[in-house]
């Protein structure tokens, strides 16, 4: 996922802005271990050991496909070529029509970059005392082994019960790159058939040391909501003089830097909504005292000078808050080092908060670089959706990491999720999407995704399965078998 966990850090800085630092990650010890553990530290080795950078996701998807096969799980291939590899596996066949819950993954992974920088070859699957070493290893191939064996367990228990609705592994190809070859095709051609009730994917996890006053507790984040992307490309052509040492008033990089910095000097308005109001409210619940009224009512008038502050000093907070402008790229054609450019071309990498209109945004950019001769080109945009309301799927996730931590305080809360994934095709879809894997990781395991030495812990990989298998049958508890489900009941609730 393009800059998973980066939320994660978000609620760590809370700790650094509201007291002093005392991050402890102390990890939970439950003495649970998932039936198929052993099983699933073997798979997620081997599925890692198969690289599967974007373009490339069709050896390791056929490997996951054929796991599920072998396992009795109702398997069908949609697309099966070597950059477009997306399969479903679930527990009663998709012809059924049965509405769905969908456990949402992606095959692909980002490049593992220069391997001399890894402990271990980034490919190698290595497992050591604690830890699965690798690439994909939390994102994403760790969270679809998660699934996967919860899917088994609660298939195994419920192997002659004829349930009210099905259960389905989704893994697709191309989410790092923005889900063309993967989420698009799911939601344009096949959505229908697999009848979707909610969509479990990537997003939130579980950390420690974010609570300022209870650095021991756990907060675990589950995204209701994510911010946008939309990639512009700006364009300047202007006719100049050819020579460096004599340059007119006016040129193509004089101007799109000019512009560029009344771009980036453009005061930007806090905008709250029902997705990061809902977010601050439960973690000042959680924190309590001042400090959590505080958090809790940030969008109140009263407040805004001390969060605009704060966004001053931390721009993961901002981006909770703001829509957001990054220059990624600026280059010309090749040329001299004393020729001047007549062409210039600027990337903006834009991220814009649930509800914003897409149109009005670009005529705000334009109006702000107020520089005529820039054209504008939308290079790629993500879907445009509103949050998902927390519904009784949500509230079973709730009950299941509740359950599993029975001896602790665990907090659980909804979230604006900063980055893209492809939660947002089926929120757009307008199907009940939460992004999160049930389980407990460290600061170090979120700085290394998308960097060398990523890994998961055993025990999260163990809490996960759990999890999942519990929150599977928490669903068979709201849904029993005698009762039909009433799908618009639902997405009210």
């Amino acid at each position: 996922m393009r800059y998973y966990f980066l939320i994660l850090f978000v609620f760590v800085q809370f700790n650094f802005a509201f007291a002093d630092n005392n991050n402890k990650n102390n990890k939970s010890e439950n003495a649970a271990v998932a039936p198929n553990f052993s099983e699933a530290v073997h798979l997620l080795s081997e599925y890692i050991k198969i690289p599967s950078v974007t373009g490339n996701e069709q050896e390791a998807g056929q490997f996951l496909a054929d796991f599920c096969l072998a396992n009795n799980l109702h398997v069908e291939v949609f697309n099966d070529e070597k950059d477009s590899y997306n399969f479903a596996a679930s527990i009663y066949p998709l012809s059924l029509g049965k509405p769905n819950i969908i456990l949402l993954n992606h095959i692909d992974v980002v490049s593992a970059g220069n391997h001399q920088e890894w402990q271990a070859p980034p490919y190698s699957g290595a497992v050591n005392d604690s830890a699965i070493v690798g690439r994909g290893a939390i994102d994403c191939k760790g969270l679809a082994v998660m699934q996967l064996m919860a899917l088994l367990n609660f298939n195994e228990m419920k192997r002659e019960s004829n349930l009210p609705f099905n259960v389905t592994l989704l893994s697709v190809s191309g989410e790092e790159t923005g889900g063309m070859k993967g989420s698009q095709i799911i939601i344009r051609d096949y959505l229908d058939f697999l009848n979707p009730m909610v969509v479990m994917g990537e997003g939130g996890s579980g950390i420690r040391g974010v609570l300022p006053n209870k650095p021991d507790e756990i907060v675990y984040g589950i995204s209701i909501a994510e911010k946008t992307n939309i990639w512009l490309e700006l364009t300047l052509k202007e006719k100049v003089y050819g020579h460096g040492a004599s340059p007119g008033f006016s040129y193509p990089n004089k101007s799109m830097i000019e512009a560029l910095t009344r771009l980036n000097h453009k005061k930007t308005k806090l905008k709250f909504n029902h997705a990061n109001r809902l977010m601050f409210k439960n973690f000042g619940s959680a924190i309590g005292g001042l400090r959590g009224f505080v958090i809790k009512h940030a969008n109140w008038a009263i407040f805004n000078p001390f969060v605009k502050s704060f966004i001053k000093k931390d721009p993961l907070y901002r981006s909770l808050l703001t829509n957001t402008v990054t220059v990624t790229n600026l280059n010309n054609p090749p040329g001299a080092p004393n020729q001047i450019a007549p062409q210039t071309k600027a990337i903006l990498d834009c991220r814009l908060l649930p509800g914003t209109k897409k149109k009005t945004f670009i005529r705000k950019v334009r109006k702000v670089l107020g520089e005529p001769l820039i054209s504008i080109k939308i290079l790629d945009e993500g879907p445009n959706c509103e949050s998902t309301n927390p519904d009784l799927f949500y509230q079973a996730m709730e009950e299941s990491l509740y359950a599993y931590h029975p001896t602790e305080n665990v907090h659980v809360i909804p979230m604006l999720f900063p980055a893209t994934t492809d939660n947002g095709f089926f929120r757009e879809a307008g199907i009940p999407t939460y992004g999160f894997m049930p389980a407990e990781v460290s600061q170090q395991e979120i700085k290394n995704v998308h960097n060398a030495n990523e890994s998961i812990s055993k025990e999260a990989l163990n809490d996960g399965i759990l999890i999942y298998t519990i929150f599977l049958k928490n669903l068979e508890d709201h849904f029993p078998a005698e009762k039909e489900i009433d799908l618009e009941i639902i997405s009210t609730n």
